[in-house]
């Protein structure tokens, strides 16, 4: 066997769905879509990718020693139970177990050692997975790996889908890249159809500022108040456009128990425990080594008091009533107001919280019952 077959035969063994081989060239019709893309205001508030984007699209920049990448997809799926009730929030897939940036890097080490031993030489080169300036989608797209969909997620051959991590092995090893993958969306449109907010505007184009997955992961600020109820039951991340998606109909399984739910928080997270972490400390020792740990205490807990505004859980004013007796967050107080308004029943519990707590009465003096 050549160096590439053992190559693509070991990554298979270890667990990882695909692999491929990448040249280390320049993206540059790559870096002027996402220059656009950037020039467009589609990055929102996540100024780490306004910054470099030439690096960014410059693979060889990250790893001198290397001649060629290894790409990797590693799936992530598992299928989530049936929905628990309204007093819970659901999770993105990729999210349900351990924190992939914890074991993504411990698999592509183990990957380099299995090769070093097959080939019989050491592997110089550093491993990546959605941790440094690089545009991993145009690259694994550039390389066959997958394809972009409408969506702008990296779609397998098959029905593989996109259920998916990108990982990276850039090695000293020269090897043949592979070419793209001719596949397609056609003419689907559910994924566009389908997002709860619209944020799929063009072609293989997502406007993140209405994305729900921005919203509840990288957005620090508050969630627009137009958009909250379209969050739905979304408590940390979206699945929507992908769930919809023909081409994760038969979605593989992940070969590793670290990113299965039992390994992490699960499909959903009760709302009303979320309420009651009342610091940092708590809260990292719930999702320290999770990728919940993203959008730390304030932005998940601001995130469940809009699900609990959209599912209105029965007991769900009185907890929300409680929380805000003692927190002293101003976003999250502004949050839980809202989530409180609209329950039937809020007023006594408005008029209370007026009555007790000074900081809140301008929030409150804007809610329709008083």
């Amino acid at each position: 066997m050549n160096a590439k077959s053992i190559i693509i035969e070991t990554a298979h063994s270890l667990g990882f769905q695909k692999a491929v081989i990448a040249s280390l060239e320049p993206l540059e019709a790559e870096r002027l879509f996402y220059e656009a893309w950037l020039a467009s205001g589609y990055a929102a508030s996540m100024d780490y990718l306004k910054r470099n984007p030439e690096k960014r699209n410059s693979p060889a920049l990250l790893c001198p020693e290397a001649y060629s990448a290894i790409l990797l997809f590693a799936s992530y799926y598992t299928k989530p139970p049936e929905d628990p009730g309204p007093q819970f929030g659901r999770v993105a897939r990729y999210a349900v177990g351990f924190d992939y940036h914890l074991v993504l890097p411990q698999k592509l080490e183990s990957l380099r050692a299995a090769l070093e031993e097959k080939l019989g030489r050491a592997i110089l080169g550093r491993v990546f997975s959605d941790d440094v300036e690089l545009f991993e989608p145009a690259l694994a797209s550039r390389h066959g790996l997958g394809f972009t969909g409408k969506n702008s997620l990296i779609i397998a051959p098959g029905l593989d889908g996109s259920y998916h991590f990108i990982a990276e092995l850039f090695t000293d090893i020269p090897l043949e890249a592979d070419r793209p993958y001719k596949g397609t969306c056609g003419g689907c449109v559910r994924c566009l159809t389908a997002c709860p907010t619209k944020a799929i505007v063009g072609e293989k184009t997502v406007d993140a500022n209405s994305c729900i997955s921005f919203l509840t992961i990288e957005n620090k600020a508050a969630i627009p108040t137009h958009l909250r109820a379209l969050l739905g039951p979304w408590v940390f991340g979206c699945d929507v456009c992908q769930e919809v998606c023909p081409y994760n109909q038969a979605s593989p399984e992940t070969a590793w128990s670290e990113f299965r739910p039992e390994s992490g928080v699960g499909h959903y997270l009760n709302l009303f425990d979320l309420l009651k972490i009342q610091d940092k400390k708590q809260f990292l020792a719930l999702f320290g080594q999770t990728p919940l740990a993203r959008p730390k205490r304030k932005g998940l807990l601001r995130n469940a008091l809009v699900v609990l505004g959209n599912r209105l859980p029965d007991s769900g004013q009185k907890k929300i009533f409680d929380f805000l007796l003692t927190e002293q967050e101003p976003l999250l107080l502004e949050h839980a107001i809202w989530a409180l308004d609209l329950y039937s029943d809020s007023k006594p519990y408005l008029e209370r919280l007026y009555e007790k707590r000074a900081e809140c009465r301008e929030m409150l003096n804007s809610c329709r019952q008083l």
